[in-house]
């Protein structure tokens, strides 16, 4: 099958130079048939504007990157018909394990050759399009710190001084959560937003989120105190956290965060601005290509 790649690659993302993966990725599309063409982004938004110039010049995209780097990609792409595929360079790649994208290079040259197509939703909160996992208050706060002081490659070490700032300082402001027109929460705590099951360490925050469902799954956690954000992550880490009675749970439509000071956000891993703040769904606005169909469309003339 003759297929257009483009790979747009964040040179920086993870813990070291992915080149020898993209070359041998971009032989095995060459060998099957197909044409590769890398571009490599040099500042944050620009594997947006890459990916929108793209327009439909290709046959699929190649994010190259973390989760930031994927929902860049996707954010240039987003209202169009181009698939991505994702090659996991970074600290969590959620996205990518919860797709199951291959690692091995020939793997992901057949994906890019012979995958179909598949929906998946768009959450967008302040004006930006995330593909996996929002949040407000707390780890808002570890990613914003993170994003401060990053330099280049990093790994889950360098998150430790970020977060250890945040456990040490969080005041644990009050929000009020308003879904699909009704309040449901106003107290104290901190919030996740999911269109996957799973966040940081594999954790299944939002164990009833589907990717292609249409709704935004709201995880809230009443917490004022460092004890009580201890007690929630021992809950969510023996997947108890949603039987507690601090813990709400809703799916919807769209989302509202009011707060009476700034509460910082974080989108996909990457720092979002600042609640108050609304977010919404868009519906099967991204399209991934599935490994399903990939060895029997490989075998076919």
């Amino acid at each position: 099958m003759s297929r257009t790649i483009a790979a747009i690659v964040n040179p920086v993302s993870g813990r070291r130079d992915m080149s020898p993966e993209i070359r041998a990725i971009g032989d095995s599309v060459l060998r099957g048939g197909g044409a590769f063409v890398v571009h490599v982004t040099d500042r944050a938004g620009h594997a947006t504007e890459i990916a929108s110039s793209l327009g439909g010049e290709v046959d699929a995209v190649l994010a190259v990157g973390g989760d930031g780097t994927v929902c860049e990609v996707a954010n240039g792409l987003v209202g169009g018909t181009t698939p991505m595929a994702i090659l996991r360079t970074g600290t969590e790649n959620l996205l990518a394990r919860e797709l199951r994208m291959p690692v091995d290079p020939q793997r992901m040259a057949d994906l890019l050759l012979y995958g179909e197509p598949a929906p998946h939703d768009v959450g967008v909160m302040n004006g930006l399009k995330f593909l996996a996992v929002a949040g407000v208050g707390f780890d808002g706060l570890c990613i914003h710190r993170m994003s401060a002081i990053r330099r280049g490659h990093i790994t889950h070490l360098d998150y430790a001084w970020p977060v250890l700032q945040s456990v040490l300082d969080y005041d644990f402001p009050k929000l009020t959560v308003v879904v699909d027109g009704q309040e449901i929460f106003s107290d104290r705590g901190l919030i996740m937003m999911s269109i996957i099951p799973r966040y940081s360490l594999g954790l299944r925050v939002a164990p009833e989120a589907v990717s292609d469902d249409g709704l935004l799954d709201v995880v809230i956690y009443r917490c004022c105190s460092l004890p009580g954000l201890l007690a929630h992550s021992a809950r969510l880490f023996a997947g108890k956290h949603l039987d507690h009675a601090d813990v709400v749970y809703a799916q919807c439509g769209s989302a509202r965060f009011d707060c009476d000071v700034p509460v910082p956000i974080q989108i996909d891993g990457e720092p979002g601005g600042f609640a108050p703040a609304d977010c919404s769904v868009l519906p099967s606005a991204a399209w991934f290509l599935s490994n399903e169909m990939v060895s029997f469309r490989r075998a076919v003339p």
